[in-house]
């Protein structure tokens, strides 16, 4: 009872201005009797099957104070359930929005050349290909790990695997080089 109290005071007194965030949604839950009241009835289905939504829409900050960008509702279907969404009517141009900075990559993080480089940061859980060996564009040559997801890392061209990294379960770096594929 005392963690929900002191959840619930803590969002209601945290702000943040500018942007849509989830607090409305966290607000709404620590309040809600399925979490608060016994036997907890929350699952992992909760929100889409049972949970009341009353939360009102981010109000659209991009638009000029007393505009109303016109909208239009369509209803969907999403895996055998109706979805009603709002969304900017067609044909009407988007708020002009400043474009985001560009992902600053260095050089060694995009395969070019010779580099075979890992997508992302985890950890290297298998070799699918060895020192010297021949491998066609596409080929699988590693798997990296991060969160129990695993990404494949195959050959960008065809060639002849050089300074492969082989030990299974090395911490791996977004860039990192894992071999080198000479023709």
């Amino acid at each position: 009872t005392q963690a929900l109290q002191r959840a619930a005071r803590a969002l209601s007194e945290f702000a943040i201005d500018g942007i849509a965030t989830v607090l409305p949604l966290h607000r709404a839950v620590v309040a809600d009797p399925a979490f608060t009241d016994a036997p907890f009835r929350v699952h992992t289905r909760w929100i889409e099957t049972e949970f009341d939504n009353t939360i009102e829409p981010y109000p659209d900050t991009a638009a000029p104070p007393g505009a109303t960008a016109p909208r239009e509702t369509v209803v969907l279907e999403v895996r055998g359930k109706r979805v009603e969404v709002t969304l900017p009517a067609r044909g009407t141009k988007p708020a002009s929005r400043p474009s985001p900075r560009p992902l600053r990559v260095s050089a060694a993080a995009t395969p070019s050349g010779d580099s075979l480089t890992a997508p992302m940061a985890g950890t290297l859980v298998k070799l699918a290909a060895a020192e010297g060996d021949s491998v066609a564009s596409g080929q699988l040559i590693a798997v990296i790990e991060a969160m129990k997801m695993e990404q494949p890392v195959t050959a960008h061209k065809a060639g002849i695997v050089v300074g492969l990294i082989t030990d299974i379960g090395t911490s791996i770096g977004s860039g990192a080089v894992l071999c080198r594929i000479q023709n």
